[in-house]
């Protein structure tokens, strides 16, 4: 089976996130099977040709839509409108080639600029199911999430030949009541977000007894819940006095977030650590007493099963997927609403949770490590 996946990532290290990461998962498990149309943060890919490019010690077919200089500030005009022009420009001259069996793509646009000829060969595969556009850090974008809907995402998704979606059955049956009868859930194929077992698993890492690590990971924007982490934080300390949050990640909400925490008097208790490479961030997750996130919207979240790999106790808000991974009193909590109170004591209480019978019962994850991507991939295609 010869995969082409078209995305607006260099396959390497940017732009970071669950995304980038599947992709990453990609590449060991199909090999010289996968051809990769991205884009290039360098200045020795050429761009608009087919060309080949090593990553990771293995060489691929490669076609850059564009060069990119790295950011994680917000554009001035959104990635997603420029991403469609590099998109609509190379998307015939990349299909060219034809030596493949499927199409696989994360991105709206990169679906909606595929010829209709195509789409009997093309997988969307949605890292979540809410409009991208209701999340958007751009407040004016969120404004147009129903014409996004109705007009440029549920048309496309309708015409390809599978759909797989990283979230439960209850927000896979939302997105097809949101395509007004285009699309039945049935179609709409449950896909688990996976981790790289050669570096995410049980390896606990002793620290300072008198310090409590609660750890995040991800993108540092308003929709992951940064707020109520740090006020939950706060209020968790009157209880814990040597508590400390650590964030993981880069993002266009750094400076506020760090204004935040000045702000709130916790510059000793809540400390950004920045962007890491996986291998780092597994020590982090085996460095820490508890695993948290305050995600408005989440697919499969990719660092909470990488979290879950790790043994870690987990508090997530109740977004898709929390319920089929964080089981409450087992392996963490799951906190609906948000309320910084209610957190803080799910934060607490997670401290008390027995780390041996989490680990325990994490085990039951273990079908959604990457050794069995492709086998489960190949499964759904064929």
């Amino acid at each position: 089976m010869r995969i082409l996946v078209i995305d607006n990532v260099n396959y390497e290290d940017y732009p970071t996130g669950g995304i980038l990461n599947f992709y990453r998962n990609m590449l060991p498990a199909f090999g010289r099977d996968l051809m990769l149309a991205g884009i290039t943060t360098d200045d020795r890919t050429p761009v608009g040709i087919w060309t080949h490019r090593e990553i990771d010690g293995q060489e691929f077919e490669f076609f850059s839509m564009a060069r990119v200089v790295p950011s994680a500030k917000r554009p001035l005009i959104p990635e997603r409108i420029t991403n469609c022009f590099y998109i609509k420009k190379y998307i015939r001259n990349i299909l060219k080639r034809n030596d493949f069996d499927w199409i696989v793509t994360h991105k709206p646009e990169v679906m909606y600029f595929i010829p209709d000829g195509f789409m009997s060969k093309t997988c969307y595969i949605m890292p979540g199911v809410e409009n991208p556009l209701s999340i958007s850090r751009y407040p004016w974008a969120r404004n147009l999430a129903g014409l996004y809907d109705k007009f440029f995402l549920m048309p496309k998704a309708a015409k390809a030949r599978k759909l797989l979606a990283a979230a439960d059955r209850n927000d896979r049956k939302a997105f097809a009541e949101r395509s007004k009868g285009k699309i039945s859930v049935d179609k709409v194929i449950e896909f688990p977000t996976r981790y790289d077992d050669s570096i995410y698993g049980v390896n606990r890492i002793s620290h300072d007894d008198n310090e409590k690590i609660f750890v995040t990971v991800g993108r540092l924007g308003w929709f992951k819940g940064w707020k109520l982490m740090i006020d939950a934080l706060k209020l968790t300390r009157e209880k814990v006095n040597n508590a400390r949050l650590y964030f993981i990640g880069d993002g266009e909400d750094h400076d506020k977030i760090k204004g935040y925490i000045h702000e709130q008097g916790l510059d000793d208790s809540v400390i950004l650590l920045g962007k890491m490479a996986p291998k780092e961030i597994a020590v982090w997750l085996n460095k820490a007493d508890v695993f948290v996130m305050g995600s408005m919207a989440e697919g499969w979240s990719t660092t909470l099963v990488e979290a879950c790999a790790c043994g870690v106790p987990c508090v997530v808000t109740d977004f898709s997927s929390a319920r089929e991974m964080v089981a409450d009193g087992k392996n963490g909590f799951v906190v609906s609403g948000r309320d910084k109170k209610v957190f803080s004591q799910k934060m607490v209480e997670a401290l008390g949770l027995d780390r041996e019978k989490v680990i325990e019962y994490d085990r039951k994850f273990e079908g959604l490590a990457v050794s069995h991507l492709r086998e489960d991939m190949e499964r759904i295609l064929n």
